[in-house]
């Protein structure tokens, strides 16, 4: 009997030494950019020479505060810490450092700033500013990654969303004309979204097959797409076009009010003035916009029945409109996981990327896991229980070969514990239903945590490992 491999695991390499300080010293405070730091820069000079001119107002003899009962003078490096950070704070005590040495004759004696140098003073100072800039590094990272991992959650959630919507309706219209559609809206909405994602052409992806989309569903009679070019106007040039419409409108009142509001607009929509509503020749006009980021083209609507224009059609254009939006989103992304591994799932490719992006920019860890079964009666028995076990914010992608079944899941901000949670929760279910573990099973799990290297790489190498 076949003795299965050891687990393999892969660990994303770790940075250390001096540029892996600077980077938390310098990086992972309030202030991101070269604007920004600048910025911060302007109003920690403002801020601390304003403070030092406050307290010479206050003190001439004695400005710095080195007879006082507390140094009042480090309050403001220690805010300036607080808010941007610890390389800010520095920066700030070097301010007061520059100003000892300016303007020696406050506070002394002579006129020797050296000689005089109060090196408890400016020592404590610093340790104040560094403990309160640590203390915002610390908070700023950790307020980056909730950002991240919410900005991820939230685009799930839209998706889902978005999912809910199409099946109720999808529904809805089976039940009312199942005898006279051989396919469902979500099923054809599907497979519009699938050229989409596949497509290698930039800009609109089966752009004709998703305006007759609209026009079976949203009852079009005349309307047009059009592609925008890099300032965010439409090309006059139709991309795809039902019915006969005339040359695009530039000028059109409802035209111009949906591209600054970029969102669907209509003739009783609110906001356009009576006189836009009866100079403009189109009756809607809406954005391709996917859920994040600028609209990739326009729909214009010319003509349709007099009374198809109500609230359920404007709901059903905005959620199709979004979707194939998403899906041509989707399509740029995970064109190059794609092109090294072509049988990859566009779900799991999509979410891949988008959670490689997070760990390059947040450092939070998400992770492959892979399941190599036995093709026996057993190893069926194990595999469809993995199967139903899978949580649902997993995504799974299931492989079958002439001697092996794999399922592998990609685990969403995932690290090194959870991953080994995940696979110790495999292990019990195992135990509990079959009276076996992953070694005596000929269950082989491989891991790859998603790291420095490019996310398709990571697959493939993972697939490669698998024997897959």
């Amino acid at each position: 009997m076949r003795t299965p491999a050891a687990p393999s695991i892969a660990i994303p390499r770790r940075s250390a030494g001096f540029s892996s300080l600077a980077r938390r010293l310098f990086r992972r405070g309030g202030v991101e950019g070269t604007s920004g730091w600048a910025g911060a820069a302007l109003e920690a000079i403002l801020l601390c020479y304003a403070w030092l001119a406050f307290a010479v107002w206050m003190t001439p003899s004695d400005p710095f505060g080195l007879a006082a009962s507390f140094p009042w003078v480090w309050l403001m490096p220690a805010l300036v810490a607080m808010r941007y950070g610890s390389g800010a704070g520095v920066f700030s005590a070097l301010l007061i450092l520059a100003a000892w040495f300016a303007f020696p004759s406050y506070g002394l004696s002579h006129a020797d700033p050296l000689a005089a140098f109060p090196n408890a003073y400016f020592l404590g100072g610093l340790a104040l500013v560094l403990v309160c800039g640590q203390f915002s590094d610390v908070w700023n990272a950790r307020n980056r990654r909730l950002r991240a991992v919410n900005a991820y959650l939230d685009e799930r959630l839209n998706t889902l969303t978005k999912n809910h919507f199409l099946l109720r309706l999808s529904h809805e219209r089976l039940e009312q004309d199942l005898l006279t559609r051989p396919l469902t809206l979500r099923e054809t909405l599907q497979r519009l979204r699938d050229n989409s994602l596949k497509a290698g052409a930039e800009g609109l992806p089966a752009v004709q097959d998703f305006l007759q989309l609209l026009a079976q569903s949203c009852q079009l009679e005349i309307a047009a797409v059009h592609a925008l070019d890099a300032a965010g106007r439409p090309l006059p040039a139709p991309a795809a076009a039902i019915g006969a419409p005339d040359a695009l409108a530039l000028d059109d009142p409802l035209l111009r009010f949906a591209i600054e509001r970029q969102a669907l607009s209509h003739v009783q929509s609110e906001g356009l003035t009576p006189e836009g509503r009866g100079a403009s020749r189109y009756l809607i006009c809406a954005p391709l916009a996917p859920s994040r980021g600028a609209a990739i083209g326009l729909l214009v609507v010319e003509r349709l029945p007099f009374f198809a224009l109500n609230d359920d059609l404007l709901k059903l254009l905005t959620v199709l409109i979004g979707y194939y939006a998403d899906g041509v989103e989707a399509g740029a992304a995970v064109r190059g996981v794609h092109a090294l591994v072509p049988s990859c799932p566009p779900a799991l490719a999509l979410d891949l990327v988008r959670l490689s992006r997070i760990r390059a920019e947040v450092d939070i860890a998400s992770a492959l896991v892979a399941l190599v079964f036995e093709k026996s009666d057993p190893g069926r028995d194990m595999y469809e229980l993995v199967r139903r076990t899978r949580r649902g914010v997993d995504i799974a992608w299931e492989l079958e070969r002439s001697d092996r079944r794999i399922i592998i899941t990609l685990l969403p901000l995932a690290g090194e514990a959870a991953v080994e949670g995940y696979l110790r929760r495999i292990e019990i279910a195992l135990h509990a239903q079959h009276g076996v573990d992953f070694l005596s099973g000929h269950v082989v799990p491989h891991i790859a945590m998603l790291g420095d290297d490019a996310p398709e790489h990571e697959l493939a190498l993972l697939v490669e490992r698998c024997g897959a």
